[in-house]
Order: C-alpha cells, then sequence, then structure tokens
C-alpha cells in the first residue's frame, strides 16, 4: 500500500503466544491487480498480553475467534470480538487488535489482498461495522484447513487457487451476514424475491410489495439493504436488464417491445439504464451477441 510505513507498527506479546501455523505467500508479479489473493495466513494461541496495533498495512487482515475473546478498532469501532466470529480489519486506517487478559483468544487468520480489498469489505458490510457471526464453525474452520493446506504445498497454479478460496470465502461472509438478521426475515425476503423474478416486467409499488410480504415499504427497504445489500428499485432493475437480455437473443422482439415487456417506462429509459448497467447501448449489445451480424429486433 502507497504509504505504508514499517516503523508505524507495535506488537506486545509474551513467550507465552504461540503461533500453531504461521504461512506466508507472495503471489505472481501484478497478480493482485486483477484477482485475489492470501499473503499470510496462520493460527495463533494468544498470551494474555497479545497486542498488536498498526497506522496502516497493506491488505486486509481478517480474524475469526475459535475461542477466547479480544477486540478490534477499526474504521472508527471498538469490536468485542467472542467465539464464533469473524472481523475484517480495514488495514487501510489505524487499527489493532488485542487478546482479552483474562480469557486470550484462539485466533485463525489471513491477510488478503487483491483489486480494491476496502471496496470489497464495504460491499459485503456496508456502513455498519465489518464483524459478524459464522453459525457453523465447522464451516470455516474447514475452510481454514484448506488454505492451510493450498499455502504448505504451493502447487502449479498456486494463484489461481488461493483466487478460488478467497471466493468461497467471500460467499461464507455473504451467507453468514443474511442469516444474522432477526427469524423468519429471509422466508419474507424469499416470498418477495419469488415474486419479483415471476413478473419482472410488472410495474411493482412499494404499497404492492407490502401487500405481498405483509411488511412496511421500510421494513422491505432493511430487508433488501440487509441481506441483499441492495435497495428493492435497485434489485428489480438488474432482474428487469438480465430478463431484457434473455428476449433480446431469444427473440425477434423490438427494443420497444422488450423495454414494455420488462418493465421499463420506455424504449428511452430502458437504453439508458441498460447502457449504464452494461457499459453499450441495447442495440449494440445485441448485434455483439450475434458476432455483429444481425440488426433487426432494434
Amino acid at each position: 500500500m502507497d504509504g505504508w510505513r514499517p516503523d508505524l507498527y507495535k506488537t506486545r506479546m509474551r513467550a507465552d503466544t504461540t503461533f500453531v501455523e504461521s504461512l506466508h505467500y507472495v503471489p505472481e508479479e501484478n497478480w493482485t491487480r486483477s484477482a485475489f489473493s492470501v499473503l499470510r495466513a496462520g493460527k495463533v494461541v494468544a498470551g494474555p498480553d497479545y497486542c498488536i496495533e498498526r497506522a496502516v498495512y497493506p491488505g486486509q487482515d481478517i480474524l475469526y475467534c475459535l475461542a477466547g475473546a479480544g477486540s478490534v478498532k477499526t474504521i472508527g469501532h471498538r469490536l468485542d470480538v467472542q467465539a464464533g466470529q469473524l472481523v475484517w480489519i480495514a488495514n487501510e486506517e489505524p487499527h489493532a487488535h488485542v487478546a482479552d487478559p483474562t480469557s486470550p483468544w484462539v485466533l485463525l487468520w489471513f491477510r488478503l489482498d487483491g483489486p480494491n480489498p476496502p471496496a470489497l469489505r464495504k460491499r459485503l458490510f456496508g456502513a455498519g461495522p465489518p464483524r459478524v457471526s459464522v453459525p457453523q464453525d465447522a464451516i470455516i474452520s474447514s475452510w481454514f484447513d484448506r488454505l492451510f493446506a493450498a499455502m504448505r504445498r504451493r502447487e502449479f497454479g498456486q494463484d489461481f487457487r488461493l483466487n478460488q478460496l478467497v471466493g468461497e470465502f467471500l460467499v461464507i461472509v455473504d451467507r453468514a451476514l443474511a442469516s444474522s438478521d432477526a427469524l423468519g426475515a429471509p422466508k419474507a425476503l424469499a416470498s418477495i424475491v419469488a415474486a419479483l423474478r415471476k413478473n419482472p416486467g410488472q410495474r411493482w409499488s412499494a404499497g404492492e410489495l407490502s401487500m405481498l410480504a405483509d411488511l412496511s415499504a421500510s421494513q422491505i427497504r432493511r430487508l433488501f439493504r440487509k441481506h441483499l445489500r441492495v435497495t428493492p428499485r435497485k434489485w428489480l432493475q438488474r432482474e428487469q436488464l438480465t430478463y431484457a437480455q434473455s428476449l433480446m437473443v431469444n427473440s425477434d422482439a423490438t427494443l420497444a417491445h422488450i423495454a414494455d415487456a420488462c418493465g421499463f417506462c420506455d424504449v428511452y429509459h430502458f437504453s439508458r439504464e441498460f447502457k449504464l448497467a452494461v457499459g453499450v447501448s441495447p442495440a449494440a449489445w445485441r448485434r455483439g451477441e450475434f458476432g455483429g451480424g444481425r440488426s433487426n429486433g432494434t
């Protein structure tokens, strides 16, 4: 990270801190500009004086507490961390993690790097504290076992393997975040999503969604932001654009007809939103999908 100064690093731990596993990896040159990797990983049984404090540092440190407890300071939050909880540390800002002196934690941890890790963290946690309980310890422990094994072996294609493991980890965190809300919320969300996907061309109003789920409009917005990290309108629009792409390649319908079938006000609204999301106009996208040789139906 630009501006990193190794002197802005404080560590304090007595000899009774034990590093059960300590693994390192240097990715292929420029790899992390386009894909993710793991720079370090390990397991530590902390002593009562365990403390690491930094100004800034490369990558993002991600800790999972197997036992005991501790605390983490990151992006303005002081987070108490218990067994079964995972915390994502924003290394681009001042941060620290400290063991509880009366019940020092046992940590599994790794350092993630790649294209814009802070944006990835914000995509998962939003503006809230980057901490989540992982309901099934076996899932995350098994993932760390596979990560450690891969880092020990360093086989051909190691960069691709680590990138794959990071993807699997993100799915675990995403599912943990989705299941951490109040009981029954995912069921309500599933009923809304099923209805929207069944009728993507309907111009759904907030009142219609409220009647469908028996929830207020504000509750529905919170539900979408919590589990899908997007507003209902934005989520539906992506579904409509996906449906529109299917119609463009599987039918000869005009773009005006497709715009109407997918719930857009008119073809101009459809074209504007499609280009913002995809990067090209619907007509250009359609021609490109057929190698540029098809121009009807526009």
